[in-house]
């Protein structure tokens, strides 16, 4: 017990040199400022320094109670009130002023002091030295009392004191000097680091802040670096390029026109990069070639090696060089990776299957669609617009598209229903005809609009016996359809569908059947009218309006 109340004291006076913030020492006399003991550990000596006790007793009995700690958190400055208040007790109390919490000593006993120093404690006329542990970051100023009783501030953390334990055969005990902290280029004396611990800031977290500005400046320069090399690199690339395009494309012309020889690219063929910029230039010649020059240009490519380059990049793994692979070969029509783009029809890469497919009509001499029949995927939209204009723009043969109504894939089939509308193949009309009771409703009301489009006549009464069993929109088609092919036999069936459907549109568009079958048409009109079993005028009307179109 003694050694505790040996350690608490020891704390206690130490606590008088290290904490408590800058006062005026000027006498108020309604809130006496305190006085802070910042020489008390020289109290404890060999020889007790009855004056500097006497001193400090004396200060007590004043108006100026002995600050021994001030702290922004309760919670520590009551830790320091607990200890002191064991051997103090009443002498010692907390009070709240100017935000923060201060523990004072009121009085002090010479005796107690006395009694629980002089039994356990030798030393020498030095002063013992005490290792400090900081309990807060809190930073308060404190004010030196020196021997003559002269004041100083200076900034400092407050502090909780323990005394270690001192051998009492060692005649003199130095200071224990606690190591300073290091990391990276600080330390933690930093007068900055210390207004940042201020605010409850660990050295930890400034370190690794100030870690991420270093590293994040690092990489930024680094990445300025690579971009303008990877610019630069770019420039030289793209100039080089240029200028092997046209210095290659000026002997590919000479060859094909004023017959130079053709081992001038003897050379070009065994670099790599020049070699595809090669390949590349003979593509773009290509593009204007016909009959012999091309015949000749394909001849080059072949006997250059060139072919192997697009074969190997056909036979790929990579989507995008199986591309380029493919419409190299399609453009100097080599055929030898035919089995590679025929297995490229159905991936899953659209870009890839629609390259193929072009590939392949370039390549096919017999037949260029013919593919259409392998496609088990959907043949998309895209895909049918650039293949129509494949077949415009290189002016390919046009096939007889009825025999692709027969597919068994339903988007080939609607292919097959638009090349047919767009070429005018009239000689497919009973293909079509057996193409309106197709499985799929899309195709069947493609088929009835194919149908009505190019006034396939013989197909009307297909559409009359199976309007019942479609769907509204098929039904909408073939109302239409029926409306562009005027027929007096299907007047009946109009008017029947004018008075039995409900639906609006239906009526509006049977109506403008009945009327495109003429003055026969209009009068039937006229006469349903007037007619008093349903009210037709306006549908009628609507439709008769000659101000509407």
């Amino acid at each position: 017990m003694k050694y505790r109340f040996l350690t608490i004291l020891s704390l206690l006076l130490f606590t008088c040199t290290q904490a408590g913030p800058a006062v005026n020492t000027s006498a108020v006399s309604i809130h006496p400022s305190p006085i802070y003991i910042t020489d008390g550990v020289a109290l404890i000596t060999s020889e007790m320094n009855n004056n500097r006790i006497d001193n400090l007793i004396s200060l007590s009995k004043d108006i100026y109670p002995i600050q021994i700690g001030a702290f922004r958190l309760k919670t520590n400055a009551e830790v320091m009130f607990a200890k002191v208040a064991r051997v103090l007790g009443k002498d010692v109390i907390m009070i709240e002023e100017e935000g923060f919490f201060k523990i004072r000593v009121t009085k002090l006993n010479k005796e107690k002091i006395r009694n629980y120093l002089e039994p356990d404690i030798k030393i020498n006329n030095t002063v013992a030295g005490f290792r400090d542990q900081t309990m807060t970051q809190d930073t308060v100023k404190r004010t030196i009392v020196s021997p003559d009783m002269t004041l100083i501030s200076e900034p400092v953390a407050d502090t909780v004191i323990t005394a270690p334990p001192v051998d009492a055969s060692t005649p003199e005990v130095k200071p224990i000097e606690e190591p300073r902290r290091k990391f990276f280029l600080l330390n933690t004396d930093s007068p900055w680091l210390k207004r940042i611990n201020y605010f409850g800031k660990s050295f930890a977290l400034v370190n690794a802040l100030i870690i991420t500005i270093f590293i994040s400046i690092a990489t930024m320069l680094i990445l300025l670096v690579v971009i303008l090399l990877n610019r630069t690199r770019m420039e030289k690339e793209e100039d080089l390029k240029q200028y092997l395009a046209e210095t290659y494309q000026g002997m590919i012309i000479d060859y094909l026109f004023t017959g130079s020889s053709p081992d001038r690219f003897r050379s070009i063929a065994s670099d790599t990069y020049r070699r595809q910029a090669l390949i590349d230039q003979m593509i773009d010649v290509s593009v204007n070639l016909k009959g012999d020059a091309e015949e000749k240009l394909c001849g080059l490519y072949i006997y250059l090696g060139l072919d192997r380059d697009s074969i190997n990049r056909a036979n790929d793994y990579r989507w995008h060089k199986k591309i380029k692979g493919f419409r190299e070969l399609a453009f100097m029509n080599i055929k030898d990776a035919n089995d590679s783009i025929y297995k490229a029809l159905n991936s899953k890469n659209d870009i890839l299957r629609m390259e193929a497919q072009i590939a392949l009509v370039r390549l096919s001499d017999e037949d260029p669609f013919d593919f259409l029949f392998q496609l088990v995927r959907p043949f998309s939209l895209w895909e049918q617009i650039t293949l129509h204009e494949l077949i415009i723009q290189h002016d390919l043969p046009v096939p007889e598209f009825k025999r692709f109504l027969k597919a068994s894939n339903p988007t080939v089939v609607m292919f097959a229903l638009r090349m047919i509308k767009e070429f005018r193949q009239k000689d497919a009309e009973e293909d079509l005809r057996d193409t309106l009771e197709h499985p799929s409703p899309d195709v069947r009301r493609l088929a009835v609009q194919v149908a009505g489009d190019m006034e396939m006549r013989s197909s009307l009464d297909v559409m009359k016996r199976m309007y019942k069993s479609q769907d509204y929109n098929t039904c909408l088609e073939i109302i239409r359809a029926m409306a562009k092919m005027p027929d007096p036999s299907l007047m009946g069936f109009l008017k029947l569908v004018l008075d039995k459907e409900d639906d609006v549109q239906l009526q509006i568009e049977a109506t403008k059947a009945i009327e495109n079958n003429g003055e026969e048409g209009v009068k039937t009109l006229v006469k349903l009218m007037k007619s008093e079993y349903k009210n037709y005028n306006i549908i009628v009307r609507h439709v008769l309006d000659r101000r509407i179109l």
